[in-house]
């Protein structure tokens, strides 16, 4: 019996690394069925401003059939979903560890505009994804799970801005008003203003500098 069993195990374990073996292909296939179904949407929306599509255009632009989008969205608003997903884990990729690069010296003046330089190096001033972002934001007035999944992606930027804004602020000797998250917030709805009153206005990156500059002057406060 003993022997059996350790027969049996000894089958199965001899198993486990083919199984592993052959999972690790196939997630590898998922995730590049994934990422370029939001390629295609993402070529799809930007050349229509506006964001559109059917599934059968998204499948064929990526090559794929309907079995692959729908092994991987319900939706082509969960593929929307996707992509803001991965536009703000590249935003918040640049932002991590920028604190502990930024070389904040120089008097308020020059120190602020020292740090708006190099935050707005690492924030693309993407006119037609906040353009995207804006129309598609029109929808969560009538759509919750438009509105949560936005406000969530939202305030996950946020929470990568607010620790720059506070790093900014103790080194000046001030404090953030009202607080640090509205800080954040008020620095943010600037900069994606900016960005898209950009094509209006002869200068877009001296209006972008300017704003997130006279933004972060208005919440900082002395202690």
């Amino acid at each position: 019996m003993n022997q059996s069993g350790q027969a049996q195990g000894g089958t199965q374990a001899s198993a486990k690394p083919g199984a592993k073996g052959n999972a690790e292909p196939k997630r590898r296939a998922r995730v590049h069925t994934r990422a370029a179904l939001i390629d295609a949407a993402e070529a799809i929306f930007a050349e229509r401003g506006a964001p559109t599509a059917s599934i059968d255009e998204i499948c064929t632009r990526a090559g794929f059939t309907r079995g692959a989008f729908y092994s991987n969205f319900r939706t082509v608003t969960d593929v929307f979903f996707a992509l803001y997903e991965r536009k703000t884990e590249e935003l918040l990729s640049g932002t991590s560890g920028l604190a502990d690069r930024l070389e904040l010296r120089g008097d308020r003046d020059v120190l602020l505009e020292g740090f708006v330089e190099e935050l707005l190096g690492i924030i693309p001033a993407d006119t037609q994804w906040y353009a995207l972002r804006a129309l598609f934001g029109m929808r969560a007035a009538t759509d919750p799970e438009i509105a949560t999944v936005l406000r969530a992606h939202g305030e996950d930027f946020q929470r990568g801005i607010t620790p720059l804004l506070e790093h900014v602020a103790s080194t000046l000797g001030m404090t953030l008003a009202p607080d640090a998250d509205e800080a954040a917030r008020v620095v943010i709805a600037a900069h994606v203003g900016s960005v898209l009153q950009g094509p209006f206005v002869d200068e877009a990156q001296r209006l972008r500098r300017d704003a997130v500059l006279a933004a972060l002057r208005g919440v900082l406060r002395p202690e």
